[in-house]
């Protein structure tokens, strides 16, 4: 078991001392396409400095690939969150710094959605601060806890979405079916994702978008749309 354990730590060892040899190993997940597109710019968040600590003095940048390396992938999901959310906290706040500490969110309890949603904003379930809502689909309530201001974000037109979610359905199909999802499923599926990245993170979003703000509106924390994560059922499918 020891001599295992060593020759997969030699392994490992070697992969990462070969890593840094091979150009940008740690950007092939990510499309220079994605990088270069308008609607993926950077936004600003303000933190505390510590378990217990002050607001930290100086903002930080926090970019979608971060997004997409924290999360596990670069998908329409994680892009369709960026760029709505992008666009809308930015609003709560008059420095257009958005403050992770008074924060409320409200999403569709999606892999994507979800793990967007925490890491741009700070609101978290564990904290009653990010509330579960299949009928949003892929809008976002988002709300600042200290003052109430509320707004509501959402695709205007979601037509560029229809061939991707005729493919996707077909797959969930398949699964249901206990079916064989094949590798071309798979290749297409992500091809129609990647045109819908690139329409959302080129479109100007005020025509890509509706943000409408919700006056009076009142928090409620729910997890009764918590469920199985999505993502992972096809990870043994062969390329």
């Amino acid at each position: 078991m020891l001599k295992k354990l060593s020759l997969i730590a030699l392994v490992t060892a070697l992969l990462l001392a070969e890593a840094p040899k091979k150009q940008n190993i740690d950007d092939v997940f990510y499309e220079n396409d994605i990088k270069t597109a308008p609607n993926a710019k950077p936004i600003f968040v303000r933190d505390t400095d510590s378990a217990l600590g002050r607001y930290n003095l100086y903002p930080k940048e926090l970019d979608i690939k971060t997004l997409a390396r924290a999360h596990g992938h670069l998908c329409d999901g994680l892009v369709l969150a960026y760029v709505e959310l992008s666009n809308t906290l930015p609003k709560l706040f008059s420095d257009g710094v958005i403050d992770r500490t008074d924060i409320r969110v409200v999403a569709k309890n999606s892999p994507c959605l979800v793990d967007t949603s925490a890491l741009m904003s700070g609101a978290r379930i564990n904290h009653k601060t990010l509330s579960l809502d299949n009928s949003l689909g892929g809008s976002f309530i988002v709300q600042r806890i200290s003052t109430g201001k509320t707004y509501k974000v959402s695709l205007r037109d979601k037509s560029f979405l229809t061939a991707l979610k005729s493919k996707e359905k077909e797959i969930k199909t398949k699964q249901k079916e206990h079916k064989k999802v094949t590798s071309k499923d798979i290749d297409e599926v992500e091809a129609l994702a990647f045109e819908a990245m690139r329409h959302m993170l080129r479109t100007d979003p005020k025509k890509l978008l509706k943000i409408t703000e919700l006056k009076g509106y009142k928090y409620h924390f729910n997890i009764d749309d918590i469920g199985s994560r999505s993502d992972v059922k096809n990870k043994n499918v062969a390329r």
